[in-house]
């Protein structure tokens, strides 16, 4: 089984319009949940048939993690400015996508998810890409995100004023990864607060927004399909480039 990764752009804020957007592109019904910022993993095991969209609009089941090995089956998770992390096994068939916010990355959503993907579906080579999210630069924050961070985030915060820091999540989600096991990160290439023409972000736009959508499936493909918006590259089967050092960049 080869992964299909795609990170959209802007979507719109109705879910209906944006189901119907990520239809047209070639991903629907795409199974996300309802978002908590926690740590909760939720398992799709085959054989599984995803829900119409009408179904999902109206019960998604509550978590910040799926894990599946249903092949063809579209997962994904909701962002704008939060870190979404894909993650897969080919070899095991087995994908994930994460949703972490800075309350599930001081809960290590993404070692949580790479644990399940190890214990309940037997992969072992796990790779992982991390979309489109707010860099530190743009995240500045008070005490109480740096003091809920786990020892792997103190490299990745800088105090800018007393009793204000600058947080690397991208960065703490890295290293999260690398402590799981993951050698094989992708780091994301745009911010989402540095670019609110092209991506719906929290800082820049409040309430009044949209959302992105990262989205990941199992084919029977030779190739890896990894996609960004209305841009598509193929890549070599496990190619995708492994991170640089977490917070040297990518953005």
């Amino acid at each position: 089984m080869t992964p299909q990764l795609f990170f959209s752009k802007k979507l719109p804020r109705d879910p209906r319009e944006r189901f119907a957007a990520l239809e047209a592109m070639g991903y629907a019904p795409v199974f996300t949940l309802y978002q908590e910022h926690g740590d909760t993993v939720v398992r799709l095991r085959k054989p599984f048939e995803c829900p119409g969209a009408d179904a999902l609009i109206e019960s998604q089941p509550h978590g910040d993690a799926i894990v599946t090995d249903q092949p063809g089956l579209c997962i994904g998770v909701k962002t704008a400015d939060c870190v979404p992390v894909l993650l897969w096994d080919g070899t095991a068939g087995v994908a994930a996508a994460a949703h972490a916010g800075w309350r599930g990355t001081a809960k290590d959503i993404v070692g949580k998810t790479v644990r399940v993907m190890r214990g309940e579906f037997g992969a072992r080579h796990i790779s992982a890409a991390i979309g489109p999210c707010v860099c530190a630069h743009c995240y500045d924050t008070g005490s109480d995100v740096p003091e809920a961070m786990p020892p792997e985030a103190f490299d990745y915060i800088t105090m800018t004023a007393p009793g204000r820091f600058t947080v690397d999540l991208p960065g703490i989600n890295a290293a999260l990864l690398r402590r799981a096991g993951v050698s094989e990160i992708t780091m994301p290439k745009a911010c989402t607060a540095c670019r609110p023409d092209m991506y719906w972000s929290h800082r820049r736009h409040g309430n009044d927004r949209g959302l992105q959508v990262s989205v990941i499936r199992l084919r029977s493909s030779k190739n890896l399909m990894f996609a960004e918006g209305e841009r598509a590259e193929r890549l070599r089967t496990g190619g995708c480039a492994a991170a640089s050092q977490a917070g040297a960049g990518g953005f």
